[in-house]
């Protein structure tokens, strides 16, 4: 949104991973009251989590959507890495890669339960 702050510069890995943090920071706490009130309201347990973790790949979604150099590069490295930056990130560059794999795979897992328009 117009409000999401932005990094000063670009090309700086640790810049775009802090300011992306805080934008995904910033927009929980609707999401967090949004399912505390579900829970409150005596909502299943587990209909609240699935909907819990569908918000916060929105919200991933959204502040990583215009990260189109990191998914370029997400394509070219091997399975063997991206297993290693999933368990072990060294450093910002690390870290987003780490974020946008996991906005791919819970993607994956929509399409395979027949979620075609994500």
């Amino acid at each position: 949104s117009e409000n999401d702050l932005k990094p000063l510069n670009p090309d700086d890995a640790g810049q775009v991973y802090i300011i992306s943090q805080l934008n995904v920071a910033r927009a929980m706490p609707e999401v967090l009251d949004q399912h505390i009130t579900m829970l409150e309201e005596g909502e299943d347990l587990d209909r609240v989590l699935v909907s819990f973790e569908y918000h916060v790949y929105k919200v991933k979604k959204d502040v990583y959507s215009d990260m189109g150099d990191w998914e370029v590069l997400l394509k070219f490295i091997p399975e063997d890495r991206k297993f290693q930056i999933q368990r072990d990130p060294k450093g910002p560059g690390d870290l987003i890669l780490k974020e946008l794999i996991w906005i791919k795979d819970y993607e994956k897992g929509l399409k395979g339960m027949g979620f075609d328009r994500i």
